[in-house]
């Protein structure tokens, strides 16, 4: 019998949230602190209430690991690894964006945060180098299931991806420098779309490409598994960003982030919306309110809906290719729905 998508969820939370709060336990203060802030655990980031424990990243890992024919359990280090990771770059993100509300450097402030989110990422690496969320004693290195500590591999994968976020945040940094109406010319437009494209996929991309690549590693995959995956990840990473682009342009708008939204209409021509964003003063209501009919009317919002819903039909197609386990692959199926669900 099948299980829903959130009986998935719920599934992986009660695999995942136990060690992760383990590992984060084992940080020393003040990076403890920072990543409990960081995590939502303390009600100054959340308003109040609790914080949701796992993600669908979580999820995903551990059903990559089914879908290759392994044990589930066996991918659970991989999925602690991956949010402890997912938010150190969110630190990052948010120091880069500027963006204070709701987050751990909101309220300890940017260079604290910025080491406690240091402290996460050593303790992903930590967590897929020994296996073990929950240690308190000195490392030590698994052997699963008879083969060969596959540890390498995996350590590569985390590696690979912590560079691709790095490059991402590079990139940020650029297109925040940039001021896309400086000059006329239509190839400047184009390369704002471009490299904002570039930016989502060592971003968003590497992380859900991370995450499905480190749970059919863990599962035993083999090479050509581990990759199709990882590419099943990449493509549903983008399509998950351009959903939250478009549930979020009003916000995005007030923060002045180049979200692909915008991105797309500077490429289309919205000289005003280009104007706006190179303006340092506070965005008024009626500031705001244009610049939302600027997108729908250049046609970006439609462009990104059409390009979530190509990029979602590309990562099921990789799926396919990476001949998983049927349920595996109808829970996989079932998650990235999900994750990309927006309304119409």
């Amino acid at each position: 019998m099948l299980r829903t998508t959130d009986d998935v969820l719920r599934w992986a939370g009660r695999l995942v949230d136990p060690p992760l709060r383990t590992a984060i336990g084992r940080l020393p203060e003040p990076s403890r602190e920072v990543a409990e802030l960081q995590l939502g655990w303390h009600h100054l980031t959340w308003g109040g209430v609790d914080a949701p424990a796992v993600s669908v990243r979580s999820a995903l890992t551990l059903v990559c690991a089914d879908a290759v024919g392994g044990d589930p359990h066996d991918a659970v280090p991989s999925a602690v690894a991956v949010e402890l990771m997912h938010h150190w770059s969110a630190i990052r993100r948010d120091l880069v964006d500027e963006h204070a509300d709701g987050t751990a450097w909101g309220v300890v402030g940017a260079e604290p945060a910025s080491l406690g989110g240091e402290a996460l990422l050593a303790l992903a690496f930590d967590v897929i180098a020994t296996g073990d969320p929950t240690r308190s004693s000195p490392a030590r290195i698994r052997q699963r299931s008879g083969q060969a500590s596959p540890d390498r591999a995996m350590l590569r994968v985390l590696g690979d991806t912590v560079q691709e976020l790095l490059h991402g945040q590079h990139a940020s940094l650029a297109l925040r420098d940039t001021r896309p109406g400086a000059t006329p010319a239509g190839e400047e437009r184009t390369d704002l779309l471009r490299d904002t494209l570039a930016m989502v996929e060592q971003r968003t991309g590497a992380l859900f490409g991370c995450a499905c690549a480190l749970g059919a590693a863990a599962g035993g995959g083999d090479p050509a598994q581990v990759e199709r995956l990882r590419l099943f990840g990449v493509r549903l990473g983008l399509a998950v960003q351009f959903t939250e682009d478009l549930a979020g342009i009003g916000a995005d708008l007030r923060r002045r982030r180049r979200s692909l939204p915008v991105a797309a209409a500077i490429a289309a021509g919205a000289d005003e919306l280009a104007a706006l964003f190179e303006g340092r003063t506070r965005l008024s209501d009626a500031d705001l309110e244009r610049a939302a009919k600027t997108i729908e009317q250049s046609g970006a919002r439609e462009w990104c809906r059409r390009q979530a819903d190509e990029l979602l039909s590309q990562a099921l197609l990789t799926l396919d290719l990476a001949s998983p386990s049927p349920a595996a692959v109808a829970e996989l199926v079932a998650l990235a729905r999900r994750a990309t669900a927006t309304p119409r």
